[in-house]
């Protein structure tokens, strides 16, 4: 049975692949990637790994599902000449890379075998960034779409970590320019459901090179149109958690635990 392993790259390319990553990497019969990977490519150059980059299959401007078809017919056309493939991602493979769920759905018919082997993911960085537990203020990760579309009731308590803010509501590919067909309209309005205008939002980007600082840029909930100018798809929307009222502590459970 041929086999299809998917490996995340962490946020730092080489320097955040795992062990077990390295592993998977060395005894594959190709190795293949989407995404600016730092060092990837110079270290299976030096391994004299067959390699190569699917970036150019990711069309500027084109229909997301459209991408993803091209590159996984690659991907299964390469399989029919080797018998172990490895897919390199940037970040987790499962936080927010379609292509994996494709990929593992496809799997299910029988024609190939799926691994997918974990990776330091962009929330990791982001927590570690601006230096949250978020146990202890509660921490929710959402796709915006899904959000919008499902409605999703939001405690303000909570810290929200709202993913694919460039793809509001839009299907299309804009790398180079996300915030040309970004409906941003749709999310202040579901925003302003749970939050007052003046809410601080802030966008973050996890550093993807060593000694590159991390991006945060900050704005408020009633000028949400100006801070999603500046988005990438790198970003993700940040909404900090605020004290809940006093009328929403359990005192006698705070009783319980104060008793120790």
């Amino acid at each position: 049975m041929n086999i299809i392993s998917v490996i995340g790259s962490g946020m730092l390319g080489v320097n955040q692949i795992t062990t077990e990553g390295f592993s998977v990497i060395q005894s594959v019969d190709r190795v293949l990637w989407i995404g600016d990977i730092a060092g990837l490519k110079e270290y299976l150059s030096q391994h004299e790994i067959l390699h190569e980059d699917l970036s150019y299959l990711y069309e500027d401007g084109g229909v997301d599902i459209n991408n993803y078809t091209r590159i996984i017919q690659h991907i299964k056309n390469v399989l029919t000449e080797c018998k172990h493939v490895a897919l390199i991602v940037p970040g987790h493979p499962r936080i927010g890379v379609t292509i994996v769920q494709l990929l593992q759905k496809l799997s299910q018919d029988g024609t190939f075998t799926f691994h997918c082997y974990p990776g330091i993911s962009s929330f990791d960085a982001m927590i570690n960034d601006i230096g949250i537990d978020p146990l202890e203020e509660g921490g929710s990760i959402l796709d915006v779409n899904r959000l919008i579309i499902y409605d999703y009731a939001m405690d303000p308590c909570v810290n929200y970590f709202i993913y694919h803010v460039c793809s509001i509501g839009n299907a299309n590919t804009d790398y180079s320019s996300p915030q040309a067909s970004n409906k941003v309209k749709y999310l202040k309005s579901k925003l302003l459901k749970h939050y007052p205008a003046n809410t601080p939002l802030f966008l973050l980007s996890a550093s993807t090179k060593n000694g590159q600082c991390a991006d945060k840029l900050q704005g408020e909930l009633s000028d949400i149109e100006t801070l999603l100018s500046k988005v990438t798809y790198r970003h993700t929307l940040f909404i900090p958690s605020s004290l809940p009222s006093k009328d929403r502590v359990n005192f006698e459970f705070l009783k319980e635990i104060n008793a120790y």
